[in-house]
């Protein structure tokens, strides 16, 4: 499992977690170990790119809450 993968899925069982995470996407991915290569994709919002980075990982799951407001 990719860091990435990894960090999806605790983002999606740790409350706290998301919650830090919508003020600060990038702060909080920088400090769960993501490349930036990894931060880039996630901030992009190209669900192809982040996809290409965590493999054949069902991804119906995964939200870049950076896009929230």
């Amino acid at each position: 499992m990719s860091n990435l993968t990894e960090f999806f899925t605790q983002l999606s069982s740790d409350a706290k977690l998301l919650e830090t995470y919508k003020k600060d996407p990038r702060g909080v991915m920088q400090a769960n170990g993501l490349s930036d290569k990894d931060i880039d994709a996630v901030m992009s919002g190209d669900m192809a790119q982040v996809k290409s980075l965590v493999g054949d990982v069902e991804l119906k799951s995964i939200l870049l809450v950076h896009h929230l407001s």
